[in-house]
């Protein structure tokens, strides 16, 4: 529809000229004037010699050829001049409007260019497990009764039944290699890989293979999209310390080719933060890349920078969810990507139990629409809760609430144009079994701090990485033209972003 506006002004101008030439068939012809009027065909008086072999019309002696056009310009002077007017307006609302923006189906509203979902499913299914159909999943492992069991129980819970879904995707998880192997020396230190990474793990629970994006990889992608669209690529992390994990990773992943910097501080507030708490908004930019982190605890509430511990996003999210730039300075028009996280800390206010869900419920009532606006102009990922470790938790481990959490994510957002990610989840569940073992021999407190085992309710470093690299093979993959086998390569690439 895009290329069709051009032909508007010829569309158009056509028109025009056939209201000129033809307009007697459009409109019935008039009685003639009385004779003593002058022939409004040329201006000369009745009496005015015919042309040679021109026949007469016996109703007024005129020549039947410059009857014709004087009956045609007589009715002209007004319809015409009211058609030239509509047309000539017509044709320039279709030029402006269509200058600039795409087919309805092609944009979302206030001319953002919507990143049209959905998607295929080989791609959703990197993030979703079972996004092509759970029976797909449960066929990678025939005649295995456990596996099978585990898949319908994923199903069960996802549908809001009283099945709780972390033990199901627990069990899959099980079905993952091993990552985490350590070797006590005689001193009785353990070695073990801190650069450990499950980016290549989840194979068995989608249809598609990733690609292992290196430093390299990561600013070819950024140079690609900024060639193509005149604008870098968008990442925003909106939630808490879960999605600022994986924003850190994402960052180190390209670390060495892409240089980020934090908008009027530099370079060394950008590496400061790679290893840093931070509980609040943080901005990285890069040559044809900007990652954002939008620190949110609840988001339903409106942000207010002076108790970070009750921040929001609600008034970002309706912005973006408009088509619109957020309200603040840096907020940016809607990202290409959006990951988004909520619920931990309901459950660390409230202290767990039923107070927790219901605030989380509410949460999610103000959002959910939000999210699912967003989602037709943005790839937006809702995180899905892995448990905290109750061996190293100070207080009541609140994991049959963040069950719950995902459930109710399920029940409100499942379905729709908002991908939840569980195949993360799958991974940090493996970690977690992982470091459990580790804790039962002794030697967590030993392992490398990348692993996480000591971290009671954050995975490590090896499955923020494989999240890091799940977010690149869909923001890149199309625009670098991978191979079709690769997850999203034959999804089309982020379209041209526009600032609003």
């Amino acid at each position: 529809m895009r290329h069709f506006h051009s032909l508007f002004p010829l569309i158009f101008f056509v028109i025009i000229i056939l209201s000129l030439v033809f307009p007697v068939t459009w409109w019935p012809s008039r009685p003639d004037p009385p004779q003593t009027r002058r022939d409004m065909a040329c201006g000369a008086p009745r009496g005015r010699p015919e042309l040679p072999g021109a026949r007469r019309d016996t109703a007024g002696g005129v020549p039947r050829g410059r009857r014709v056009l004087g009956m045609a310009t007589k009715h002209l002077t007004w319809r015409a001049a009211v058609l030239t007017a509509v047309t000539t307006a017509a044709a320039c609302v279709c030029l402006w409007g269509g200058a600039g923006r795409e087919d309805a189906n092609e944009q979302g509203l206030g001319g953002w260019p919507a990143w049209a979902p959905p998607a295929s499913c080989e791609c959703r299914a990197m993030f979703t497990v079972g996004a092509c159909g759970l029976e797909a999943v449960a066929a990678r492992r025939p005649g295995d009764a456990v596996w099978a069991a585990a898949v319908s129980g994923v199903a069960t819970a996802r549908a809001g039944q009283e099945v709780s879904l972390m033990p199901r995707l627990a069990t899959l998880a099980r079905y993952l290699p091993r990552l985490f192997r350590v070797r006590v020396v005689a001193d009785g230190g353990v070695h073990g890989d801190a650069l450990a990474n499950r980016a290549g793990h989840a194979w068995l629970l989608r249809p598609c293979a990733v690609h292992l994006y290196t430093a390299q990889d990561v600013a070819t992608c950024a140079r690609l999209h900024l060639a193509a669209t005149g604008a870098p690529l968008r990442l925003a992390f909106v939630g808490d310390s879960r999605v600022r994990n994986t924003l850190q990773a994402a960052v180190r992943a390209s670390s060495g080719a892409v240089q980020f910097s934090v908008p009027g501080v530099g370079l060394d507030a950008a590496v400061s933060f790679l290893d840093s708490m931070a509980h609040h908004d943080q901005p990285l930019r890069a040559h044809g890349l900007e990652l954002r982190l939008h620190w949110a605890t609840f988001l339903h509430r409106p942000r207010q920078p002076e108790d970070q511990s009750l921040q929001g996003a609600r008034d970002l999210l309706e912005a973006w969810a408009a088509g619109r730039a957020g309200p603040r300075e840096g907020d940016g028009p809607p990202p290409h990507v959006v990951y988004v996280s909520s619920g931990l800390w309901d459950t660390s206010m409230a202290g767990g139990g039923a107070e927790a869900v219901e605030g989380f419920v509410h949460t999610l009532g103000v959002v959910a629409p939000l999210l699912q606006a967003l989602a037709r102009r943005a790839r937006v990922l809702w995180h899905v809760h892995g448990p905290i470790k109750p061996w190293l938790a100070t207080r009541g481990a609140p994991n049959a609430e963040l069950d719950m959490i995902n459930r109710a994510a399920w029940a409100r957002l499942g379905g729709g144009d908002v991908w939840l990610w569980d195949s993360r989840t799958v991974l940090g569940l493996r970690q977690h079994e992982e470091c459990r073992a580790l804790h039962a021999a002794g030697l967590h407190a030993l392992a490398p701090r990348s692993w996480g085992c000591t971290n009671f309710q954050h995975a490590g470093r090896d499955v923020e990485h494989a999240a890091a690299n799940m977010i690149w093979n869909l923001a890149c993959n199309a625009r670098m033209d991978r191979p079709a086998h690769l997850c999203c390569a034959a999804d089309p690439p982020p379209p041209p972003a526009e600032d609003v």
